[in-house]
């Protein structure tokens, strides 16, 4: 085309069209983020040592719509696992509890599986559908409970706000591991239900 020519031939004219591109896609940058710039969080330390006298509180959670007491699983051991549905060592980690399915189901263990309050900051599907999504055949499991953390527990057992972070209790409620990324941790929750079958 006749403009285009132009342009090509007269510097001046071409220097100005590409300042033109570059000053648009910054402000687009400026307005949307890169779609590499994810949601960022942290999870809790894998090999942290296991507390010392720790007893667990009791605060609510949310289940298939209802307030559920962590107290009212007190004398059976739990697991109870806070998650965010945009993270991505949780889905394997759902992926390795449905592989482990048998070895929980032939146990006493109770496995509550909560999203972060807020879902750690960012938006994300709710619970049973990101266990859909990444282990379907737990949610009709009754050693598993899909739910959503409130408040009040959120701060009791995650108060540095870790995307992926389990407890091991005991039917005591003596705290027994503070770990997170079941599929790379499994060894300690299969111990500990070990631990259990033999008390």
């Amino acid at each position: 085309m006749p403009g285009q020519k132009k342009m090509m031939t007269n510097p001046k004219l071409a220097a100005l069209a590409i300042g033109g591109l570059a000053a648009a896609f910054v402000a687009l940058a400026a307005v949307a983020p890169p779609a590499w710039a994810g949601p960022k969080g942290t999870m809790a330390p894998m090999n942290a040592p296991a507390p010392s006298n720790e007893r667990a509180g009791d605060a609510p959670f949310l289940a298939h719509g209802k307030q559920v007491n962590l107290q009212s699983f007190k004398g059976q051991p739990i697991m109870l696992w806070q998650v965010a549905t945009w993270c991505g060592s949780c889905a394997v980690g759902l992926q390795t509890m449905a592989q482990k399915q048998a070895m929980i189901d032939a146990s006493n263990l109770k496995v509550i599986v909560l999203r972060d309050y807020k879902n750690g900051g960012y938006p994300g599907v709710d619970m049973e559908k990101f266990v859909a999504a990444n282990a379907p055949v737990l949610l009709h499991d009754s050693h598993f409970i899909i739910g959503e953390d409130t408040e009040a527990l959120f701060k009791l057992y995650n108060p540095h706000h870790y995307v992926d972070v389990y407890h091991l209790i005991g039917p005591d409620g003596q705290i027994a591991v503070i770990s997170s990324a079941p599929s790379a941790t499994f060894d300690k929750i299969e111990k500990f239900i070990k631990a259990q079958e033999k008390s």
